[in-house]
């Protein structure tokens, strides 16, 4: 497994949070805020203010969520707009966290660029809530996108630069372009930006620590994370110290200090455990079983990474992609519709003054329109395609999410049991084929068409690596017409997959018999004919719930294929004879990758 990399963005919007404020001085002025008058703008700017500094000192802290919702509140009563815009900002770092909710956060992010595109005075605040949203990409992994966010900002905004240049820096390391992301650490570092502001140099220097043991060039990495730790205790740089810690371990288990590695993973755990910050949990398990595979504890090093992964699929799935995609598309198309409703108010006093001037513009503004609408019209329809596309792209990936929890999961427990029973030559049989499985599945995420022949490969891998968890509960065949080159045929990936999960898991459910699987290819029609077909116990028992989340997947992707390629690809399932299993067929276009 590879080491974890656990970067953190400080978001410190334009100014430098003082990384020495102690509870006094915040105490001092949260008493002045009580005795100032609530509306009024010069209270709810100092609250805002307040409301991050004291963010990032107690970031355990729930109490402060009523307290920011109040100065929202308040700035929306006095129709302070800047405050609101400051609040929304505020009240989503909290969210993201304090309580790691991307997608409140999201919403309220989206909130403040909506009166920002409204109000041309409040431009400069733009880049720093793009760079909270940015955080939230490079969370889910999303690094691209996260990366040409912060680009844009370093390009714009001179005084976030520090800032920028950080995260960009962050954004290389989790790529591995070690040495571009050492080039902007350094930058960083030698920023002037970053005079006194101790709390983002220790999480520079303990970023860049870990990219240098990555990097092989261990006295760096432990010159960098000894400098973050000495400033960390200096000035109880508390938001810095979960992330840290996790690194210092992975440096000193680079050096085969195991004693040390091990004490600075267990209290980062420990901190990320008390403030409730699953990303930060998850990289603390991520090191623990490094750390664990290091010292050959292997089954402490699996239990670890089964929490690690359930940590991972809970901040990763596919489906919190798609509802963070959709919050984007939500708010492109919301400022759309504003400029599009100004757009039609202009045209309308155009059209007045057209009347007034005359029949003959009256009917040259007619015509006008109705080209205009007839323009509208088909950007509509392409905009409707697009949001066809990312729909499918993304159901696809939610659909690859699904097999995680069933799949991955009960893998890992076979594996643990062929190593409690010291039968290591079958854990690292079935380990192999785990791994060229679940590297079959990432090399594909990002395509949306593959060949038949790899298709097949990835099912048959499947397969084989479901009868060796299952042994004795079924076999399974796959027959390929003669008359077709799966070399050249292609096919949407993992189309099938959901029905062969269905009728293992739910097809062959609490029966006596060995059951078979049969998988069938050929062509029909002028299309391709898939077959999964099974002798289970029959929908009546198997399906008889609710309809599986992979199926309602499959048959909308299907419904986009049609549209898109303007086919008739048909998906039926059977009910064989006598409750004896069920036959499913999938017709789909016959495609060609030349």
């Amino acid at each position: 497994m590879k080491n974890i990399l656990t970067l953190v963005f400080f978001i410190l919007g334009n100014y430098l949070v003082n990384a020495q404020e102690t509870k006094k001085t915040l105490d001092s002025v949260y008493n002045l805020i009580r005795s100032m008058p609530v509306k009024d703008t010069s209270t709810i700017n100092l609250r805002n203010d307040f409301t991050k500094q004291y963010l990032f000192a107690n970031p355990t802290d729930s109490t402060l969520l009523d307290f920011a919702q109040y100065t929202l509140e308040e700035a929306n009563k006095i129709k302070y707009y800047k405050g609101v815009v400051l609040a929304y900002e505020r009240l989503a770092l909290v969210y993201q966290y304090s309580f790691s909710n991307p997608y409140k956060a999201l919403e309220l992010y989206y909130l403040a660029l909506g009166i920002i595109e409204e109000n041309k005075t409040l431009q400069s605040y733009k880049w720093g809530i793009l760079g909270n949203i940015a955080t939230i990409y490079y969370e889910q992994e999303e690094f691209y996108k996260a990366l040409n966010v912060f680009k844009e900002i370093l390009q714009n905004n001179n005084q976030m630069e520090l800032r920028s240049m950080a995260n960009i820096a962050n954004i290389y390391g989790s790529l591995g372009m070690r040495d571009s992301s050492i080039y902007y650490y350094n930058r960083a570092l030698n920023h002037p930006q970053l005079s006194g502001n101790f709390m983002y140099e220790a999480n520079l220097l303990s970023n860049i620590s870990l990219i240098y043991q990555q990097n092989g060039n261990i006295n760096k990495a432990l010159e960098s994370i000894e400098k973050s730790l000495k400033l960390i205790d200096s000035f109880n740089i508390e938001f810095v110290r979960p992330t840290a810690y996790a690194n210092a371990a992975m440096v000193y288990l680079s050096n085969q200090k195991y004693l040390k590695a091990k004490q600075y993973a267990l209290e980062g755990l420990q901190l990320s455990q008390n403030s409730g910050n699953l990303f930060m949990k998850k990289s603390a398990w991520g090191t623990l079983a490094d750390l664990y595979e290091a010292e050959e504890d292997y089954l402490e090093a699996l239990n670890a990474y089964k929490k690690y992964a359930v940590l991972k699929d809970s901040l990763n799935n596919q489906n919190r992609r798609v509802e963070i995609n959709r919050k984007q598309m939500e708010f492109d198309f919301n400022i759309k519709q504003t400029f599009a409703n100004v757009e039609l108010q202009r045209q309308k006093t155009i059209k007045k003054v057209t009347f007034l001037a005359g029949a003959i513009l009256l009917l040259t503004s007619f015509i006008g329109f109705i080209l205009y609408k007839r323009k509208q019209e088909a950007v509509s329809k392409q905009k409707e395609a697009e949001f066809s596309a990312l729909v499918s792209d993304t159901e696809l990936k939610a659909l690859r999410a699904q097999m995680s929890p069933h799949f991955i999961f009960n893998s890992l427990n076979s594996i643990g049991d062929y190593f409690t029973k010291n039968d290591n030559r079958k854990a690292q049989e079935y380990l192999i084929q785990f791994a060229k499985l679940m590297r079959m599945v990432l090399e594909n995420s990002e395509q949306n068409e593959i060949s038949l022949g790899e298709d097949l490969k990835f099912i048959d891998l499947y397969l084989q690596v479901e009868t060796k968890r299952l042994p004795e509960k079924f076999d399974f065949s796959i027959n390929v017409a003669e008359d077709l080159d799966t070399d050249t045929i292609i096919v949407p990936p993992l189309l099938l997959q959901p029905f062969i999960e269905n009728s293992i898991w739910h097809g062959f459910k609490n029966k006596d018999e060995k059951g078979h699987i049969s998988i069938e290819i050929k062509k029909a029609n002028g299309f391709l004919l898939c077959i999964v077909e099974d002798n289970g116990n029959g929908r009546h028992q198997a399906m008889s719930v609710k309809k599986s989340f992979g199926i309602a997947i499959t048959e909308n992707r299907l419904n986009i294929l049609n549209r898109k390629n303007q086919t008739h690809g048909k998906l039926n399932i059977i009910d064989k004879p006598n409750k004896k299993g069920v036959r499913v067929e999938l017709s789909l276009p016959l495609e060609y990758s030349f």
